[in-house]
């Protein structure tokens, strides 16, 4: 049996345990369960090494090499178990939304959506695809680009597809600025854990929104209030449901003594345990698909983790603390502090340095300063630089997976107009935090 093969094994039955685990940790702090599961979390990350991508490999010897550095300039070692820690909460969160895809593809609601968005006129599919896209990665990530592939013809030719496929991405990265359901909101709530929910996805929510109206001004002219509201009524069949979901999220966390990630974690499994007593006869599919997703997600869990350790390193690295945090403070404004959060997360993703390992350092640095950065708006430029930098990366998940459904080379779609949506997208937000953040600084 191969490695592969074994890993494939295990690693279900392993991340389960840690996802009990996880859900346990949330109400009661137990520090001997603390250290087992991260512990075996650390494992399972070693172990994932073995079968790794390539790609997977390739970030991970860079985050390795920076913590290593970290290490050497005065980290304490110790803050390696502490990080894996940290991570538990991702672990737990990976699986639940691996089950929460699966439920979600055999709604009803889901598949009339999708249909209707296949049904456009070939001139408004660009518009269909850009909010069919944002309304399923909402809960999807980067399951939304298989329904939206689905609706692309089969004689479709290599323009349309690329096209296609650009939408799309634009629709459903402009979703980490408010989608709980993606890895980077609980990133960012690692590092600023007191902004309350409700304010993170109203701020998000609105600036996705001025995303969407940026897109459609730059890539669906000549545009008219018709081609939008048929764009938007391919979404109604699931609008309720998005809207009932993400206001059980938010009262879950305003409720319960729980992150608003640990709201998720709650929610989702009571949910879909809701959906499956109600339809029985898909047990045994959302099982099948979600243990499946459990045995390959060894890629997800290693460069998460990792990089939360990196990020913990950080937090006790003489070069951040006594270097890097007082030159932020000294010499940039908090406008540039803000842009220099996303700026940098998008430029490094174009070198094909992941999002992630940008972001925490950052991220550590701008809240380990005394500069003058209200949390909300810093962990909006997070946000944004996660989600513009995974769609400009040729080594991100979100635009390989996109490339390998729309049949289209990756390269093509990190290095291609969208940029230039990313540039005015970066320009307008920025100056919104900056603005929000005077007015929160005084």
């Amino acid at each position: 049996m191969t490695i592969s093969a074994l890993n494939r094994r295990w690693r279900p039955p392993v991340l389960l345990a840690i996802w009990l685990a996880a859900l346990v940790l949330l109400w009661v702090d137990i520090g001997w369960l603390h250290t087992v599961a991260a512990s075996a979390l650390g494992v399972v990350v070693v172990l994932s090494l073995l079968d790794a991508r390539r790609e997977t490999l390739a970030v991970s010897a860079l985050i390795a090499g920076l913590g290593a550095l970290l290490l050497w300039a005065g980290a304490d070692p110790g803050e390696m178990l502490r990080g894996l820690d940290r991570t538990l909460i991702f672990a737990g969160m990976l699986p639940t939304l691996a089950m929460t895809r699966t439920i979600a593809r055999g709604l009803p609601a889901v598949r009339t959506a999708q249909h209707r968005i296949a049904a456009l006129p070939e001139r408004l599919s660009g518009i269909g695809l850009l909010f069919g896209a944002h309304a399923f990665g909402a809960v999807l990530n980067t399951g939304s680009f298989a329904f939206m592939a689905s609706v692309i013809p089969d004689d479709a030719g290599e323009k349309q597809r690329r096209s296609s496929a650009l939408a799309s991405l634009r629709g459903m990265n402009t979703v980490a600025l408010y989608s709980p359901f993606l890895v980077g909101f609980a990133v960012a709530y690692t590092y600023v854990p007191e902004v309350p929910v409700w304010q993170a996805f109203l701020l998000g929510g609105s600036m996705a929104v001025c995303g969407l109206i940026i897109s459609l001004l730059i890539f669906a002219r000549p545009l008219s209030l018709d081609a939008v509201r048929r764009g938007l009524a391919c979404l109604a069949p699931i609008g309720l449901l998005m809207v009932v979901v993400g206001g059980l999220v938010v009262a879950a966390s305003q409720i319960f003594p729980i992150s608003t990630l640990g709201a998720v974690l709650m929610v989702m499994p009571v949910l879909c345990a809701i959906h499956l007593i109600q339809q029985p006869h898909r047990v045994a599919e959302v099982y099948g698909d979600t243990k499946g997703a459990m045995a390959t997600m060894g890629d997800d869990l290693l460069i998460v983790s990792i990089s939360l350790v990196l990020g913990t390193l950080a937090e006790t690295a003489p070069p951040i603390l006594e270097v890097m945090a007082p030159w932020i403070a000294d010499h940039l404004p908090a406008w540039a502090a803000l842009s220099a959060v996303a700026g940098a997360m998008v430029l490094f993703a174009l070198m094909g340095v992941h999002p992630m390992i940008t972001g925490t350092v950052m991220m550590v640095a701008v809240t380990s300063s005394d500069l003058a950065v209200a949390h909300l708006p810093l962990m909006t430029a997070m946000l944004f630089g996660w989600g513009m930098g995974a769609m400009s990366s040729i080594s991100s998940l979100t635009v390989v997976t996109a490339g390998r459904l729309f049949g289209v080379r990756p390269l093509g779609l990190a290095i291609s107009p969208n940029l230039i949506y990313v540039a005015v997208f970066f320009v307008f937000t920025m100056s919104v935090l900056t603005a929000l953040n005077a007015v929160m600084t005084g």
